[in-house]
């Protein structure tokens, strides 16, 4: 399940009949009942605060997912310039995982996508009329540097700290 905290109130997570969490809660349990067989239900959210007491009884093992370092950016990037034939080098990759820190795995894609769209914006739109894919220029690290100055990182440090705070009260701190 994603977004766990999206089906409840404003403040935390409910159970009520015809939510999708109920739905899935009523799954599992239809499941279990049925056999021996086993489930694992697993949640993610952005707002771990807004889970209530009941909601973090059923999720017992509560897991805190960092942003990516910069070692796990730099393969992040090169998953996403893969389908490009990736156009940079080792030595632009790691630089741009250094210029990255703080970005999410969300961030880069974004970063990504706006930074393929580098060639395409040089062009006219005639040109673009009466091109061919394959003639268009491939990604460059200059297309990465001038999306840099528009896609920014979306979590901010008081959000960080509020996660980290979350993690201290609620969650498995012998994980990682």
């Amino acid at each position: 399940m994603n977004e766990v905290n999206r089906d409840g109130p404003e403040h935390g997570l409910r159970l009520a009949p015809h939510t999708a969490v109920h739905d899935c809660w009523e799954t599992v349990f239809q499941v279990q009942s049925g056999g021996e067989e086993r489930v694992l239900v697993m949640g993610a959210t952005n707002r771990p605060q807004e889970l209530d007491q009941a909601a973090l009884r059923r999720f017992s093992k509560r897991v805190y997912v960092a942003l990516p370092g910069e070692e796990t950016r730099l393969s992040l990037l090169k998953n996403l310039l893969e389908k490009h034939s990736s156009p940079l080098t080792q030595r632009e990759l790691q630089q741009l995982a250094r210029m990255t820190e703080g970005y999410s795995g969300s961030d880069l894609t974004s970063l990504a996508k706006d930074a393929s769209l580098g060639p395409i914006r040089e062009l006219h739109p005639e040109q673009l009329r009466n091109m061919e894919a394959s003639e268009v220029r491939n990604i460059c690290f200059r297309d990465f540097v001038e999306s840099l100055m528009k896609i920014k990182r979306s979590v901010g440090t008081q959000t960080l700290d509020l996660y980290a705070r979350w993690n201290r009260d609620y969650g498995d701190t012998t994980a990682g």
